[in-house]
């Protein structure tokens, strides 16, 4: 089923912006347009709530997001000499352009870089859901745009001050700790 008022509705999002709306707000307002089933969905893939029967775009979703956090595994656990392989979870399905994705974020060498790199490729991994669908006004569309509100809200909660004290409140710990380990 097409949903044109609801698509056009939508601002647009870009990483950096304040959201238009938090995605509980996104998918209570969705509820008056899409079936329960739907909604059903939204809630499994944007709250990682569980769903009572399997669902193909949940499980793309699903797919997608689990092979994108092996590929991250396994570049970090192979930058720092660990063995990533008792971290990774099983998936249906390859894509190299997950793996192309995360071996280009991880050139950046700034890690707020990297991270927005990531991001980025999500953003368009989301976009491909609604890539295979023959219509833009689909639910595959309305699922996408919930998947960059995500995106949007996440950045939008970083704030590099609270990051620092957060770093500096763990290097203490650790710190304290190895002085009462000495002592």
């Amino acid at each position: 089923m097409a949903y044109y008022s609801l698509v056009a509705s939508l601002p647009s999002l870009q990483i950096g912006d304040e959201p238009p709306f938090s995605t509980e707000e996104y998918i209570d307002n969705c509820a008056q347009w899409v079936n329960e089933r739907e909604v059903s969905i939204l809630k499994t893939v944007l709250q990682n709530e569980p769903i009572a029967s399997p669902c193909s775009l949940c499980a793309a979703w699903n797919n997608i997001e689990t092979q994108f956090r092996n590929a991250i595994a396994k570049h970090r656990g192979q930058k720092l000499g660990i063995d990533f392989k008792e971290y990774l979870q099983t998936h249906d399905g390859f894509s190299g352009t997950i793996e192309a994705l995360v071996i280009d974020a991880f050139t950046r060498n700034d890690p707020v870089e990297l991270e927005e790199e990531l991001d980025r490729g999500r953003w368009k991994l989301a976009e491909e859901l609604v890539d295979q669908s023959q219509d833009p006004f689909e639910f595959e569309r309305v699922l996408a745009y919930g998947i960059q509100l995500k995106i949007v809200e996440r950045w939008n909660r970083m704030d590099v001050s609270l990051g620092k004290e957060k770093i500096e409140a763990v290097i203490t710990a650790n710190t304290e700790k190895e002085e009462s380990i000495e002592a």
